[in-house]
């Protein structure tokens, strides 16, 4: 049975010789840092750190919301 990377949306397979972080095995640095810097999976075929393919965090999309619409804005004519 193969394994694959624990990076979100990651294709790549990780075998033993796989970089362990926090007890979850990635395919490369990239992977485990959760591309911070931006860099992409070491796979060319792979499009994990892309920014394309990147999702929002939820977290900071629902705090984006509640500071752009307060409800006690009046409505404008």
């Amino acid at each position: 049975m193969t394994e694959h990377c624990a990076c979100p949306g990651c294709t790549c397979e990780v075998d033993a010789n796989a970089l362990m972080r926090d007890g979850e095995a990635y395919c490369c640095e990239s992977c485990a840092s959760g591309h911070a810097k931006g860099e992409p999976c070491h796979m060319s075929a792979c499009h994990c750190g892309d920014e394309q393919g990147r999702q929002p965090d939820e977290s900071k999309v629902d705090n984006a919301l509640e500071e752009t619409f307060p409800a006690s804005d009046p409505i404008s004519p």
